[in-house]
């Protein structure tokens, strides 16, 4: 390159770099005042988040002392609600104590009560028992194990169980019996011995009765004479001379004496013939009621009204069922006793 050239392009340069500073002024004021505009928007920014984070943390402040507050509240809630459990607690322990204390004392009494109705179950039994094979008296021994059978059916304790198996297999046993009106003949037996005295004899009959024969027919008064005297012979000699037939004259040999203890024999025989039918002595029975038959119809006026009502009455005592094996009550006596053991324990 030439001189000139050199020269010529000298001056250009320097008037570019003459202009350059200018735009870089500008271009540096420029970023100054973004920088600063955003420097603005940003402190603008921050101080909208200090005064939001102050406000959020005041509104933090005020809730959290709303929740201690609360909780506060809430702990003393939680210490009251301590001391009431507490206190339900110990009252609960107290109320526990005093059932196992009821409890005790009803399992006690149940005991105890338990026992008296055993001891009273087993009285009865006895009682009836005896009655039962002493006196036969069945009416009587069906009519406790019913009440016995009703008092058991309050109770439902498991060592009652045994006792009413007992009872009401022993009641079954007794009411399949044939049905004995031991009360009804025992009445009318009594009956016959206060009418024996009140009975005539044979021998009575024939003083009272056989001395006095019918007045034979008077003939007319226009009779011949002949015939009223034979009418007053005739009867002259029937007024001395009775004929009557008597299959047992032994009966008319009775003296007064004699006539009494007919009477108290009979009644004797009525006497035995009552306690074989308390006791069921069949074959006594039977015997007594056939001698008491005997007396009557061969010392006894059959022919009077009273005798054949004291016979007929004798008819209904005969054939009574007397020949029957009673059952024992020793089943239920047993459960009875075996109960009483059992609650001893």
């Amino acid at each position: 390159m030439s001189e000139s050239q050199i020269n010529e392009a000298i001056p250009a340069q320097t008037v570019r770099s003459r202009k350059r500073p200018g735009f870089a002024v500008w271009l540096a004021v420029a970023a100054l005042g973004v920088a600063g505009w955003q420097f603005y928007t940003t402190q603008q920014q921050l101080d909208s988040m200090r005064q939001e984070l102050a406000r959020r943390l005041a509104e933090g402040s005020g809730a959290g002392k709303e929740q201690r507050a609360i909780a506060e509240q809430a702990i003393l809630a939680a210490r009251a609600t301590d001391g009431k459990l507490a206190l339900v607690e110990a009252r609960v322990n107290e109320s526990a104590g005093q059932y196992a204390t009821l409890n005790g004392m009803y399992q006690e009494l149940t005991k105890n009560r338990t026992d008296w109705l055993l001891s009273e179950i087993e009285h009865t039994l006895a009682i009836a028992s005896q009655q039962l094979q002493l006196a036969g008296n069945v009416s009587a021994a069906v009519s406790a194990l019913e009440m016995v059978d009703a008092r058991l059916s309050k109770f439902d304790r498991p060592q009652l169980i045994a006792v009413k198996k007992a009872v009401a297999t022993d009641l079954e046993k007794l009411k399949a019996l044939p049905y004995l009106d031991t009360v009804g003949l025992t009445v009318k037996i009594d009956r016959l011995m206060l009418s024996v005295d009140a009975m005539p004899l044979v021998v009575d009959a024939h003083r009272l009765g056989g001395a006095q024969p019918g007045k034979p027919a008077q003939p007319p008064a226009n009779a011949p004479w002949w015939e009223r005297l034979s009418a007053e012979i005739s009867g002259s000699l029937g007024e001395l001379i009775h004929i009557r037939r008597m299959d047992k004259p032994e009966a008319l040999l009775l003296s007064p004496e004699q006539a009494f203890f007919l009477r108290e024999n009979l009644k004797m025989r009525l006497l035995d013939a009552r306690l074989a039918l308390m006791q069921r002595d069949g074959k006594t029975y039977a015997a007594d009621i056939a001698a008491a038959r005997s007396y009557v119809q061969r010392y006894f006026d059959r022919d009077a009204a009273a005798t054949s009502q004291w016979l007929a009455t004798l008819g209904e005592l005969e054939g009574a069922p007397l020949d029957i094996s009673l059952p024992d009550m020793s089943a239920s006596l047993k459960a009875v006793r075996d109960a009483q053991g059992n609650s001893g324990e």
